[in-house]
């Protein structure tokens, strides 16, 4: 494993090099950053002054993802002709191809300190491609064809072999929502497509490849609520309300970035294993934006998210990126640490300008 300070150097470089890269080669020095990049990071400097008044003592466990986050954003705006949809399609195979080789041993892991964990786990990068994919179909109002139902089966082994039950569920839900296309459904190509979808995912769930781990998380998916994993989170979550001492003015305005929240986990099982774990959040989004920015940050979000909803084409895009938020946020804040997730309102916001940009590159 890559030590966590040399990997957050690399990729600072990395979106230094790629921001830079656009700047000097595509752009020529002259940089697009629309004016609502230069309201959030207003912002989000707000609460960083915060963060700094209460003097935490690892601020930036925090402020790293920001900057990483802003790079990335800044990178996406001035990339100049790119295919997104074609990108996805690699870089989920990219994924595939690296679970493959770190569970066959050929690859070194390094992301974490082992490559099988508990129950068969698989440890590697991060699995976003797939939701990526199904949300540019919604997204463009796409149907379901061959190259989606091809990305769902090479993305099976990796989301079944880290046994993460949230991408799982959310990837099954966009799919379902690009399925449910009623002037496609008796469609020859449509019904073999989603046949193959659904008689490969029982084949693979049944194999002896899929982790035992998965398997007990397997009826889960239709009833993610009865999960012990999201019940345990639910409640650190009111441990974590519960315990916070905010006072008035903490409560409108958080306590910044750089925040930590400590609970009591109590193993009832084994009482060895109880202790107090603290948290850079309470693995809840919600939670991880009311701690650093209180309830404004929170309705700022909200108003935000918001806004990017009226955008999106139809109901279906609407439902699914509703689930989308709502889903990663009661379970994580990869939301706020992938940057990757900046892609989903970088396409609603910027996609039909950058679709017309190619357009014309294209007439020309």
């Amino acid at each position: 494993m890559i030590s966590a300070v040399k990997f957050n150097n690399l990729f600072l470089l990395i979106l230094v090099f790629l921001v830079a890269s656009a700047w000097i080669v595509i752009k020529k020095g002259k940089l697009r950053l629309p004016i609502y990049f230069y309201a959030v990071f207003i912002i989000y400097l707000f609460f960083l002054i915060i963060g700094f008044f209460y003097d935490h003592k690892n601020p930036t466990i925090d402020i790293k993802f920001q900057v990483y986050g802003f790079l990335f954003y800044m990178f996406l705006l001035n990339i100049g002709k790119f295919n997104f949809l074609r990108f996805f399609f690699i870089l989920n195979s990219a994924v595939f191809v690296v679970y493959m080789l770190l569970y066959f041993g050929v690859l070194p892991n390094w992301w974490d300190y082992t490559v099988i964990g508990y129950r068969g786990r698989v440890y590697g990068p991060a699995i976003i491609p797939i939701v990526l994919i199904c949300f540019y179909y919604l997204l463009r109002k796409k149907p379901l064809d061959f190259p989606l139902g091809l990305s769902f089966l090479i993305a099976m082994p990796y989301l079944i072999l880290t046994t993460n039950l949230m991408n799982m569920v959310i990837t099954g839900v966009l799919l379902f929502l690009i399925m449910a296309n009623f002037r496609k459904l008796f469609q020859p190509s449509y019904i073999f497509i989603s046949a193959l979808i659904v008689i490969a995912s029982i084949a693979y769930f049944k194999s002896d490849l899929a982790p035992p781990l998965i398997k007990e998380k397997l009826p889960y998916v239709l009833k993610p609520w009865d999960y012990a994993s999201l019940k345990i989170r639910i409640e650190d979550f009111g441990k974590a309300v519960r315990s916070e001492d905010f006072n008035t003015v903490q409560k409108i305005f958080g306590k910044g970035f750089g925040a930590s929240t400590s609970i009591y986990r109590e193993n009832e099982e084994a009482q060895s294993f109880s202790r107090y774990f603290t948290f850079q959040e309470i693995d809840n989004g919600f939670y991880y934006l009311y701690h650093r920015g209180g309830f404004l940050l929170l309705f700022i979000f909200l108003v935000l998210h918001l806004v990017l909803l009226l955008k999106l084409p139809t109901i279906r895009a609407q439902a699914g990126f509703v689930f989308l938020v709502i889903f990663t946020n009661l379970l994580s804040i990869h939301y706020f640490n992938n940057v990757f997730y900046l892609l989903i309102p970088f396409l609603i916001l910027e996609g039909n300008n950058f679709q017309k940009n190619q357009l014309k590159l294209k007439n020309n």
